[in-house]
């Protein structure tokens, strides 16, 4: 273990367990490690339903949670696939969704013109802002369909950040409570480089 310095959730109330400073593994590492993290600081409060972790120059992640039986997974990624998306004149047309590349277009602070995908269903961006995070400039886009969101922080050096939240899982799951626990978790990984 690492120093045992603590960094508690700055809003608080609901993600006000203080989490302890680990020495966060490199990203050549075991995903594991990542995996691990992503439950600690992004479920554990209840307050999101899964959480990942991908890399701006890409789109791709590399790590999700929860962990048991890979649910952060299917929870938040499909590979590729093929989708009937309607056209602006009415016309529906068959389209390649890459959900890595969405990703990087929304990390990139542009709105995709497919849409948001997340594990196979498409979500509505809301709101896309810049910010700081301990003087640090990062991009944040939050999108949502019914009872369900995301919140996706990036940071300035290129991490992803993602919390979902769905509210039939559990009522206090919303995107107030999602963004305070991501917002944390970015504090966090920016204290360890990413």
């Amino acid at each position: 273990l690492g120093p045992s310095v603590a960094l508690a959730c700055p809003q608080a109330r609901l993600c006000s367990v203080p989490k302890p400073l680990l020495k966060g593994p490199t990203m050549g590492e075991e995903e594991g490690d990542w995996n691990a993290t992503i439950e600690e600081w992004l479920l554990a409060e209840g307050q999101c339903v899964a959480g990942a972790l991908a890399s701006s120059t890409d789109g791709a992640m590399y790590a999700a949670a929860p962990v048991a039986a890979d649910e952060g997974w299917g929870l938040l990624f499909k590979e590729s696939y093929k989708a009937m998306l309607a056209q602006e004149d009415g016309t529906e047309k068959e389209e390649t969704i890459d959900e890595s590349a969405i990703l990087k277009i929304v990390a990139d602070g542009k709105r995709p013109p497919q849409g948001l995908w997340i594990a196979g269903e498409k979500y509505t961006i809301t709101r896309q802002e810049e910010d700081d995070v301990d003087g640090a400039p990062i991009k944040i886009a939050v999108a949502g369909r019914p009872k369900k969101g995301v919140v996706i922080y990036i940071t300035g050096v290129g991490t992803i950040i993602v919390g979902m939240f769905d509210e039939t899982k559990n009522a206090s799951q919303t995107v107030g409570n999602c963004r305070k626990c991501v917002h944390a978790f970015t504090e966090y990984m920016m204290t360890i480089g990413y």
